[in-house]
């Protein structure tokens, strides 16, 4: 479609729901998201053109959500908390979100996000499609689960970081549902599943790094 036959159509309502989740802001798309609509999850399953946007949105949400961690872990865990967890893993002189760079926190937390969210994309489809016989493919998966994030931006909020986290998987299990095409019990499954698997390859890789350099 031209580009001004498009915007024409924008501004007289006649948009087709494809052009009009493209053209939305990203807030708007993320309102959606964090509302549970599975119309627009739908979408952005089978919208390419949304894949700039669902990156941008893991990229903000996690940002917001760190730095609520950096302003107020110290006041909701407490000095004494910081330093029983430092002598129970033998940190050492390990920095607690509240103590450490604001920067440094912001952009660690963000890049294990953006890894975190590749790595449970593709673990989760695996399991979803081979296991449970839904269809689906890594960027549709990828993408769901990017505006699945969205309630995280409430987390800048130091006291909502909990609530935003367990909204976050609720939104999660919503997202694998539309993108795989099945019921809401195999989509929490396959949630399982490719964090198991998840946290079977951390476990792994911790383990060879150990050998690696002990």
């Amino acid at each position: 479609m031209p580009a001004r036959r498009m915007i024409d159509s924008v501004i007289s309502g006649d948009a087709t729901e494809e052009a009009s989740y493209r053209e939305q802001p990203m807030f708007k798309n993320m309102y959606r998201a964090a509302a549970l609509d599975s119309d627009f999850y739908d979408r952005a399953e089978t919208d390419s053109s949304l894949g700039r946007q669902a990156l941008f949105v893991v990229l903000l949400a996690n940002a917001l959500a760190a730095i609520g961690a950096w302003i107020g872990f110290g006041e909701v865990a407490g000095s004494g908390t910081v330093e029983t967890i430092r002598d129970w893993a033998d940190l050492g002189t390990f920095t607690a979100p509240s103590e450490g760079g604001f920067f440094f926190v912001v952009a660690t937390s963000v890049a294990l996000a953006v890894v975190g969210w590749i790595v449970w994309a593709a673990t989760t489809g695996f399991v979803g499609s081979r296991v449970f016989g839904g269809t689906t493919d890594f960027s549709e998966m990828l993408r769901v689960l990017a505006y699945a994030q969205s309630p995280l931006v409430i987390g800048i909020v130091p006291w909502l970081g909990p609530v935003a986290g367990v909204w976050s998987l609720v939104a999660s299990v919503v997202a694998i549902r539309q993108a795989l095409g099945f019921n809401t019990g195999r989509a929490l499954a396959s949630a399982i599943g490719g964090w198991l698997v998840w946290s079977l390859l951390q476990t792994g890789a911790a383990g060879i790094g150990g050998l690696l350099f002990q």
